[in-house]
């Protein structure tokens, strides 16, 4: 099923509100627009955008295909874990002398995506992110780095969304961020980080902006960063190849989804829909731990007993209630240990396909789910892209 006249409506028309401030940021910086592809035109208004579209509709029904090049046999996967850039976000971090990231091509990006199944990618900033900087200065890259994500969805119909950042330490640049991507841009969630300096998701401070995306049942996925307790690690495991990506990262997600739980903000705002990376960390390795206080069958027929201690009072249902109602992507971690293990622990219900692309391209992450044989045809398939269409269903089917 293509995209419905409601929903073409509304992105054709939210792409030309910002139609302004994208062609003043192509002036600066050019051909130098690493989100830019070279055969690029002018964005289109809203008659011929739908003209185009449904010529582009009415050709792939006609050869059998879907949009972006998907054959009827492709698993049309949605990936909910996927990096781009913007010039501003590479400007900004070499102004406060933060290594970049990589280097992300369009092209490049759209090719790995036709060739191995991919439909639809959900546009997020990758790490550093947004830990340094003054508050005006770090708005205004946030701002401009969601209308570039905005943008890349309305110049590539079908093939992009968008996870808008938002300040999470700056609760007034955040509630505003957050109205403007979700009532804008129309953004499809946020995105998060693992941590904020000295905080993790569960900081009593972050309230009032969980306020919000709980009034809204916003889906809010979560990268993980490098938190400050932990940047010199890689001085002292020198012989630890990149320290922090190997081993960090699963840490501070596994903190981060810790922290939400027992400090009760996952019972308080029940409906945030949270998304976690590399399939949540360290979590399903160290079940045992988060099930302070209790037993239960993790496994059915096989009861787990938890850490001795009292049952945390702001988790009444129980930890593993909680962590069974959060969706885990399957960014690096697509292998079968990995994947057997996150399927112990929650339904396949809660697994959302992503790689993480450029760092894990879709041909890689898909062969891992495919050849891995953890799952059947109909669980791969619900990976794919069922599990997402329920989280997303601007891009149900």
């Amino acid at each position: 099923m293509l995209p419905t006249a409601q929903t073409t409506d509304a992105l054709a028309d939210n792409g030309r509100k910002i139609m302004s401030k994208s062609q003043l940021f192509r002036a600066q910086y050019g051909a130098n627009l690493s989100f830019r592809a070279a055969s690029e035109s002018v964005h289109p208004s809203r008659r011929t955008f739908l003209v185009e579209l449904g010529t582009l509709c009415a050709s792939a029904l006609a050869s059998g295909n879907r949009l972006g090049g998907q054959t009827a046999a492709s698993p049309r996967r949605i990936d909910v874990h996927h990096h781009f850039q913007t010039p501003i976000y590479l400007d900004f971090l070499k102004a406060h002398n933060q290594v970049s990231p990589g280097n992300w091509i369009l092209s490049a990006d759209l090719n790995d995506m036709d060739k191995n199944g991919t439909a639809t990618s959900i546009l997020s900033i990758s790490s550093p992110l947004f830990g340094f900087g003054e508050k005006k200065e770090v708005r205004k890259v946030v701002r401009e780095c969601n209308e570039a994500a905005a943008q890349l969805r309305a110049d590539h119909p079908g093939r992009f969304g968008v996870l808008a950042a938002i300040p999470l330490n700056d609760t007034e640049g955040a509630l505003r961020e957050t109205e403007y991507a979700l009532d804008t841009l129309k953004a499809d969630g946020v995105g998060l980080f693992s941590s904020y300096e000295d905080k993790w998701l569960g900081h009593p401070s972050f309230a009032p902006i969980y306020e919000e995306l709980n009034r809204r049942k916003v889906v809010a996925y979560v990268h993980p960063t490098l938190a400050p307790c932990c940047a010199n690690l890689q001085k002292l495991l020198p012989s630890v190849p990149n320290e922090f990506a190997t081993i960090e990262f699963g840490a501070d997600t596994t903190r981060a989804i810790a922290d939400v739980i027992f400090s009760g903000t996952t019972t308080r705002f029940p409906d945030i829909q949270w998304i976690f990376s590399h399939a949540g960390g360290t979590m399903p390795f160290t079940i045992e731990r988060f099930l302070v206080g209790a037993s239960a069958e993790v496994v059915p027929g096989i009861v787990t007993k938890g850490v001795n201690a009292e049952p945390p009072k702001n988790v009444p249902q129980g930890a593993l209630y909680e962590l069974r109602k959060m969706y885990y992507d399957t960014a690096q971690a697509s292998n079968p240990v990995a994947m057997r293990a996150l399927r112990d622990v929650v339904p396949v219900t809660q697994i959302v396909f992503g790689t993480d692309y450029w760092y894990r391209t879709a041909a890689e992450t898909g062969k891992g789910l495919t050849t891995g044989r953890v799952f059947n045809a109909g669980e791969l398939s619900a990976i794919n892209r069922g599990n997402a269409e329920r989280l997303l269903p601007r891009y149900r089917t």
